[in-house]
Parts: structure tokens; sequence; C-alpha cells
């Protein structure tokens, strides 16, 4: 059953065209179009009415966050025209501050936002507070040679009083140790590592759910089925076939289109090749599973179609096909969650971008295993041949 199916889709130009070479033009207009590679990070415009050393300092060190795309401008006026039109973050260093903190004296560094940019506000916020708590040190320090009537008589001698104050304080006597859950080699985030799981999943949902839905109704409605149970077959050889087919149908599609990914766009496909296997045939499972449900809730042929159809684009919206799933509201990643799609994507991630490997998979592997379960046992306990 299984065999016979395959070579019946092989002959089919017109369902090899929409299942393989179809989903690899999306994937590369997509990703060329819609390159957000270079839009990743926090813009920050930096106006220096200072030009003294320690303003170059910490223009140096918003430069070295990575998070952070940092552009001069002079013109104090227009940077503040950029924050209304574009919502990005401004920093301005006002003049006098390099003097003020080898004196001693408290200074301030302004920062003007758009209220709308709530996070980006918050992260640009806490990391100049950063370096203004590094530089309390030599503030400090300034202060307490002057309390105790040491004489600093030049700038160079105050500079060796911070200098050396800093050297107490680099490295800090208090560490924060934090634990990465991504190893060194982790892949860069383009819009390949979204855009090639994402069609791919979704193209894999109209194989094996529409299409796979729509060709059972259709053997039903021509006896196809009726008649297979004349033939010295079980009813459960006859639907584990199309079971089979539709599932290795899937999976043949997925890893033709994560190659393309990897070998035309150079898409990191992890360090776990046998995780990849794994995330692929549990994500081709719940899929063949719910198109079988699909196909023994509806009637006719063009009821399959529609629901089927309207159920893709429906998960692949939500669940992360068209954009990644962490730029959407918390409630709709809730919801997304009951999808195939969103558990898909999450695997995807944790191969692609994080290696994590097979340990790192085997929650979004269960989920799908658990809705491929919950669809086979609906879908069959209600099957009928006629």
């Amino acid at each position: 059953m299984a065999a016979n199916d395959m070579k019946i889709i092989l002959r089919d130009r017109n369902s090899l065209f929409i299942m393989l070479f179809l989903p690899m033009i999306i994937i590369s207009v997509a990703g060329f179009a819609l390159d957000f590679d270079d839009g990743i990070g926090i813009n920050v415009l930096v106006v220096d009415l200072d030009n003294g050393e320690a303003a170059k300092d910490f223009v140096e060190f918003l430069e070295e966050v990575d998070v952070l795309n940092v552009d001069m401008e002079s013109n104090e006026f227009a940077a503040r025209e950029e924050v209304k039109n574009e919502g990005i973050a401004l920093v301005i260093i006002p003049r006098g501050f390099t003097e003020a903190l080898l004196q001693g004296r408290e200074s301030e560094l302004q920062l003007i936002v758009d209220p709308t940019q709530e996070d980006e506000n918050t992260v640009v916020e806490q990391i100049a507070e950063s370096y203004a708590n590094r530089l309390a040190t030599n503030v400090v320090a300034v202060k307490t040679v002057a309390a105790y009537g040491v004489p600093a008589r030049d700038e160079e001698q105050i500079l060796d009083i911070v200098e050396v104050a800093s050297q107490f304080t680099d490295p800090s006597p208090v560490q924060v140790v934090t634990e990465s859950v991504s190893p060194a080699a982790a892949s860069e985030f383009t819009t390949f590592t979204q855009y090639v799981p994402g069609f791919a999943v979704m193209f894999l949902l109209f194989s094996t759910v529409q299409a796979g839905a729509v060709s059972l109704i259709i053997e039903k409605e021509f006896g196809t089925l009726r008649r297979l149970i004349i033939a010295p077959l079980s009813k459960a050889d006859i639907i584990g076939g199309k079971i089979a087919s539709n599932f290795i149908k899937g999976f043949l599609q997925l890893a033709v289109l994560l190659a393309f990914g990897h070998f035309v766009f150079s898409l990191n496909l992890g360090g776990d090749l046998l995780a990849l296997m794994i995330l692929m045939a549990a994500i081709s499972l719940a899929s063949t599973a719910l198109g079988l449900l699909v196909a023994v809730l509806v009637r006719t042929k063009d009821q399959a179609d529609s629901v089927a159809q309207l159920i893709v684009l429906v998960m692949s919206a939500i669940g992360g096909s068209w954009w990644p799933l962490f730029i959407e509201p918390q409630f709709m990643q809730d919801m997304a969650h009951l999808t195939i799609t969103a558990w898909a994507m999450d695997g995807f991630y944790d191969l692609f971008f994080y290696d994590l490997g097979l340990p790192g998979i085997l929650k979004e592997v269960g989920m799908l295993l658990l809705m491929a379960t919950l669809f086979f046992i609906t879908a069959i306990s209600r099957f009928r041949f006629e």
C-alpha cells in the first residue's frame, strides 16, 4: 500500500512541484526579501558634547555591546528629531563630563527615548547605568583623596589616582556568573534560520494534512477503499499503509527542504543528525495524524480542502512559520503551543541555533508525539471505509 502510493506521487509532476520546488522558491524569495539579519539589535545615537577622555571611553564601551548599533551624531537637534521620527534611543554626553569626573563632581548622562519602545529603553538604561556604576569608583577615589587633604595638583595626577582605584575594582570583588544555554559555536540567527524550517513545516502540513485528507476522501468517494476490503488485506493493513505513505512523503519532503537550506543558504543543521531525524519524524507523524483526523471529520473533498487549508494557514501564522514566534504577544505564544507548528519551530531553533542536541528537544518531541497519539486515537476510532 505505502509503496504503491509513493510511486503514484513520484509520477505526479505537479505534486512534486508543489511539495518541493514551490517551497524552495518561496524560501529563497522570503529569505532575501525579508532579510532582518542586519536589523537585529537596538539602534542608539550618541551626541558627544564633551569630546574628553571619559566621553570617548563611554562611546567605546557602548560600541562593544553586541546588542547595540551605535551611531554618532554631532547635531543634538537633529538627533532629537530622529528619536521622534524613528523611535531610536539617544544618549547625550554633556559638556564638562570628563572634567567633572576628574574633579570628583557629579555629572549625568542624558538618555532620550521613545516611550513606545519600552523593552529597548530598558536595555539601554541598564547598559548606561552599568557604565555609570563603574565610574562611581573613580569619583569616590578622587573625593576620598581630597577629603584627606592629599593635594592633586594636576589632571595627570588625578588620572593616576583614578587608575590605581580602578585596579581594585577590575575585576570586581563580586562576580556574576552566567551559564549560557548557547555554546560558543552556536549559529548566527538569520532569515534562513527562520524561513527554511518555517516554510518547510508549512508545506509539509499542506502535503500531509490538506493533500493527505483530500486524497483519502477521494478514495472513499470513488469506492477505492471499499474495494480494498475485498483484497487479502486487513483493515489495519489498509489504514497503516495510508498512514505510512503519508508519513514517508512528509519526512522526505522535510529532509529535501532542509538539505536545500543547508547546501544553498548555509543553514546550520546543528551537530546532532540523529536528533534532527527524530524531530523530523515526530513532526511528520503528528501532521500525518492530523490529516487522517481531518479526513474522518469531513464528508466531501471540498470540505476537506477548505478545512485543511484553514487549519494549515492558521497554524503557520500563529505557530511561527511566517515570523519568529518570540515577537508575538505572550497570549499568542501560549495559543501557538496548541499547534504542531510551534513545537516544530521550537525544536528547530533548539537544534539549528542553540545546538542543544537530543536532550534539548525531548520536550518538543514528546509534545508532538502526544498530539500524534491523540489525533490517531480519535481518527481511527471514527474511521469508516464507506
